[in-house]
């Protein structure tokens, strides 16, 4: 009851519980005071923290219950967090500044991965980050707990699956290209470059690459995202040469993308300057 008390000075929608909040929009500012957010968030994170210091995941007694509880109070969590406004421009605000500190994010998504995680819950977790990163009012990416675990999903979503699963995941390596595209620097804080061996790796390319073929929405996405992105790559030598030497992208699709006027040029044309 204090819990719902709480959240309802911040949020008409949350005081009607989880049913009515899942799969919202969020829309319009947090109605209270920074402390009293803050307040609420910790509150979240208190019950958050003790599920998942007592067990992982896995289904054993009680273990459902854990799971529901977790995932309601991670979706309020990320509703504050999307909807908070810092004071300043270069500040954090105090609730991002506490879930960097604790690691919130980090905490969450290695819970969920302590064993093999289900498809539905890869689907949920991508939505959460969707929503969070869409709706966010200040730079989150740029804070490596938020980055980390972001990067760590994503990988875990690499391999061919469901078209529900492909679909979210589309969904946000689009949002995640228009933040670079808005803010150019991020580009570097997905791009790897093994200093040894290996190649450089672009995790939103590499990642985006098997749906530029696909009709619908999911091909349209992926393509403007790739767009997006070689836009921004056009000022940046070092990930203008990674698409050119060391993706899939030049070799297969110039053919099919000119097809759909995606890519006119040929192929590595333009991109390094």
């Amino acid at each position: 009851m204090e819990k719902m008390s709480w959240l309802s000075k911040l949020n008409p929608r949350a005081a009607a519980g989880p049913r009515a909040s899942r799969g919202a929009s969020l829309q319009g500012p947090v109605m209270a005071d920074p402390e009293t957010c803050l307040m609420v968030f910790k509150n979240h994170w208190a019950q958050v923290l003790r599920i998942l210091e007592k067990r992982g995941p896995h289904m054993a007694p009680g273990a459902a219950d854990d799971l529901s509880a977790v995932r309601n109070n991670t979706y309020q969590m990320v509703t504050l967090l999307a909807e908070e406004r810092p004071r300043a421009e270069l500040a954090m605000g105090p609730i991002l500044e506490f879930a960097v500190s604790e690691g919130v994010l980090e905490h969450l998504l290695g819970w969920h991965l302590q064993r093999e995680v289900p498809e539905e819950r890869k689907v949920e977790l991508l939505k959460l980050f969707e929503m969070l990163i869409s709706q966010a009012h200040q730079p989150l990416l740029h804070q490596k707990a938020v980055l980390g675990p972001l990067l760590r999903l994503l990988a875990l979503c690499a391999e061919p699956a469901s078209p529900l699963l492909e679909s979210n995941l589309v969904l946000l390596l689009n949002q995640l290209c228009v933040s670079v595209a808005r803010d150019p620097p991020l580009l570097e804080l997905f791009f790897h470059s093994p200093s040894e061996q290996g190649p450089p790796h672009l995790l939103l390319f590499s990642l985006l690459i098997p749906f530029i073929h696909h009709e619908g929405v999911v091909g349209q996405q992926a393509r403007d995202a790739l767009l997006l992105l070689m836009a921004v790559s056009s000022g940046n030598r070092t990930v203008a040469r990674y698409i050119t030497e060391h993706s899939y992208f030049c070799p297969v699709s110039p053919r099919e993308l000119a097809a759909r006027c995606f890519c006119p040029a040929g192929p590595g044309e333009g991109l390094v300057p």
